[in-house]
């Protein structure tokens, strides 16, 4: 449009049409292609300023992308010393335990391991305060009564769950 306007615009300029109505029609081609000319120049500051609008939301973005990245990498670097340092305590534990069971009567490991297939894993519960661990119920007090008559080395069931029971200090027995 632009260099229709120069050619037209030097058309007129040089004299090269004389017939009255095709100068006016030039003319008014002029004025139409500058008005032309400038919507679309409107336009194109809209259309640019939309763009810097958006690039810039754009560069935010990506910072704020990278950030996040860097967070979730020393999230996961975190994540990861905590599991190394579970695993390497559970193999401690695992050791421990292992070590535990070999000094056990067999009798006693034989009651444990089938307490434990029947109760999902957990084959013994502390005794706090009347109160077995392992299924949450209180003792009745003649339950107590037969565990505070018990020797200290018999091995003790709770009437309820079958758990083997451990009594510590705070069993209220």
């Amino acid at each position: 449009m632009r260099s229709r306007r120069v050619r037209d615009q030097q058309r007129l300029a040089a004299g090269q049409v004389s017939s009255p109505r095709e100068l006016e029609q030039l003319e008014h081609e002029v004025g139409t292609l500058e008005r032309r000319i400038s919507a679309l120049e409107d336009v194109e500051l809209e259309v640019m300023e939309a763009l810097e609008t958006a690039q810039s939301a754009l560069d935010q973005l990506h910072r704020e992308m990278a950030d996040l990245a860097s967070q979730l990498g020393k999230r996961e670097s975190t994540r990861d010393d905590a599991v190394t340092e579970l695993d390497s305590q559970a193999r401690e534990a695992l050791a421990e335990r292992n070590r535990l069971v070999s000094e056990l009567p067999e009798t006693l490991l034989t009651a444990y391991e089938r307490v434990r297939s029947q109760t999902g894993g957990i084959a013994a519960a502390a005794l706090r305060q009347r109160r077995c661990e392992g299924c949450r119920l209180e003792l009745t007090a003649a339950d107590i009564a037969d565990i505070a008559a018990a020797p200290a080395d018999e091995v003790l069931r709770c009437p309820e769950c079958n758990r083997i029971l451990v009594r510590t200090a705070e069993s209220g027995v």
